[in-house]
C-alpha cells in the first residue's frame, strides 16, 4: 500500500484516505476500516488507481453509495474506490444519454424525467449510483435498467472500451459485468414525453414506495433475491422471522426483507440473523435465500 500511495501522491487528483472507515460510507452505517480508500476525481483518475493498483497486484474493490453493502466489522483490507465524483450527465440527440458511474440514480431520473426523457421512472426510490444499478441490473415494477442499456463502458486502468447490450448478461438482479473491469459510463436509450406527465409519474413512483416500504432506521433494502415464483419477504414472513432481533439489528417488522441497525448494531448481529434466516426458510420452505446484499472483509 505504502509504494501505491507514493506513486498516487502526485498525480492523483482525487482524495486519499488511510484507515478510512466503511461505516460512513454504507447505508448499514456499518463496517470496520478500509486500509487505502480512494475517491478518483475523474475518469483519468481512475484509470490512473486501476492501473498501479493491478500493476502492484493488490487487492482492491468498488463502491458506489454502499446501499447493499454489509463490510465486516474487522473492515477490509484492501484499496476501496469509490466513484462519487464520476457525476457527468450528458443529454444526446434521439432521446439517448450519457451518464457516468457514480451519478445519484435518483438524480439521473430526476433530471430525465424534467427533460422530457422517459423509461426510467418506474426505478424511482430505488438507492445507489448508476454503476451499482448497472452491476446488479437494478429493477422495480416493469422495469430494469439494463433493458434501456445501449453502451456500457468499462476500464481495466489501460483505457476504456464498450459492450453493447448483447454482449451483457442482463438478468434478475444481474448484468455479468462483474470481473470485467470497472463500469465508469453508460449510454441509455430513453424515450421523449411530456415533462409534467413523467414528472407526475415519477412522484407516484416514490409516493407508493414510500406506502409500501416505511422501514426506519438504516438498512440495505432488500437483503435477499425473490427465488423463483415467490416473494423473499413472504418466505421470510413464513417461517417467523419478522422482527427478530440480534443485538441491535432487528428483521423488520414492516418488511420483513430488510435488517435494521437500531443504533449500535455490529456487522456481526446482521450476518447472523442473515444466516438464521437463511436456516429457518430452508428448513421451513426447503428454499435456499440467495444474498442480494454484496459483503466485504468476510473472507474468514
Amino acid at each position: 500500500m505504502e509504494r501505491l500511495r507514493e506513486v498516487l501522491k502526485n498525480d492523483f487528483r482525487g482524495e486519499i484516505l488511510d484507515r478510512e472507515p466503511m461505516s460512513a460510507h454504507t447505508s448499514w452505517k456499518l463496517g470496520g476500516p478500509a486500509e487505502l480508500f480512494l475517491v478518483p476525481q475523474s475518469r483519468e483518475d481512475l484509470q490512473l488507481a486501476l492501473r498501479n493498483i493491478n500493476k502492484y497486484q493488490l487487492p482492491w474493490m468498488v463502491i458506489g453509495n454502499g446501499s447493499n453493502l454489509l463490510v465486516a466489522d474487522q473492515g477490509v483490507k484492501a484499496v476501496v474506490i469509490q466513484l462519487r465524483h464520476l457525476d457527468g450527465i450528458v443529454l444526446l440527440p434521439e432521446g439517448k444519454v450519457e451518464v457516468e458511474a457514480g451519478v445519484q440514480l435518483a438524480g439521473l431520473i430526476k433530471t430525465c424525467c424534467s427533460a422530457g426523457l422517459g423509461g426510467l421512472e418506474e426505478l424511482s426510490g430505488i438507492p445507489g449510483m448508476v454503476g451499482g444499478a448497472l452491476l446488479m441490473n437494478a429493477g422495480a415494477l416493469e422495469t430494469e435498467i439494463g433493458s434501456l442499456v445501449r453502451q456500457v463502458y468499462l476500464t481495466d486502468g489501460h483505457g476504456e472500451w464498450s459492450l453493447r447490450p448483447e454482449q451483457i448478461d442482463f438478468g434478475y438482479r444481474r448484468s455479468g459485468l462483474g470481473g470485467k473491469g470497472v463500469i465508469s459510463c453508460a449510454v441509455l436509450q430513453l424515450t421523449p414525453g411530456d415533462p409534467e406527465v413523467l414528472v407526475e409519474r415519477r412522484q407516484q413512483v416514490l409516493a407508493r414506495r414510500k406506502e409500501v416500504q416505511t422501514v426506519s432506521g438504516a438498512h440495505a433494502g432488500s437483503v435477499f433475491r425473490n427465488p423463483p415464483g415467490e416473494k423473499a419477504w413472504q418466505l421470510i414472513d413464513q417461517a417467523g422471522m419478522r422482527g427478530r432481533r440480534q443485538g441491535k439489528a432487528q428483521v423488520s417488522p414492516a418488511h420483513c426483507n430488510h435488517i435494521v441497525n437500531l443504533g449500535g448494531a455490529s456487522a456481526a448481529d446482521v450476518m447472523t440473523l442473515i444466516r438464521e434466516i437463511q436456516q429457518t426458510v430452508a428448513q421451513t420452505c426447503n428454499i435456499r435465500l440467495e444474498l442480494e446484499v454484496h459483503l466485504a472483509g468476510w473472507e474468514a
